[in-house]
């Protein structure tokens, strides 16, 4: 099964409403949020992924090395660990688990 989720790239002069209007534009897809500045993801950035991803339709994975999974379910420390994921919960999408 080959699995083409969007990726968005939150570097440091990214802001919230790009964020929003990704996840606007993307409410279908599978996405990862890959966030460039690895020592300290912004905390508005995760609450606001947080809150997008009640409404989102698809599977969103944060690429972090430092977020633990108390800030959010989805979190892994490489692309391929993201991509495991997607199609981990895209195979439960599919048995309806």
């Amino acid at each position: 099964m080959i699995i083409k989720p969007v990726l968005f790239s939150v570097k440091n002069d990214v802001k919230i409403k790009q964020l929003k209007d990704f996840f606007k534009t993307n409410r279908n897809k599978n996405c990862i949020i890959k966030f460039e500045n690895n020592e300290n993801p912004d905390e508005d950035f995760i609450k606001e992924i947080q809150k997008l991803n009640t409404y989102h339709k698809k599977t969103i994975v944060i690429i972090s090395k430092n977020l633990t999974l108390e800030k959010f379910n989805n979190i892994a420390p490489t692309f391929q660990e993201a991509l495991d994921i997607i199609e981990i919960e895209e195979i439960e999408r599919s048995l309806k688990i």
